[in-house]
């Protein structure tokens, strides 16, 4: 059986983790993980906010974008 990636996460201005892709999509739909909170995973050069990340794509699919400001 494979190994899974590791995520880390910049929740609440601290590092989570490590997440498999199952612990960071409950993450996500928990609202602690957005489009733009910093993530990285053991060959990434930098953290990258999520959104920019394409295997997290999925993640964000079920997920509606931030609600416009009203007024």
């Amino acid at each position: 059986m494979p190994q899974q990636d590791q995520w880390f996460a910049g929740v609440s201005g601290q590092q989570g983790g490590p997440f498999d892709l199952n612990a960071l999509g409950a993450q996500v739909q928990g609202g602690a993980v957005t489009r733009t909170t910093l993530v990285w995973k053991n060959g990434m050069a930098q953290w990258t906010p999520a959104g920019q990340v394409p295997e997290l794509g999925s993640l964000f699919a079920a997920v509606p974008p931030p609600f416009p400001p009203q007024g």
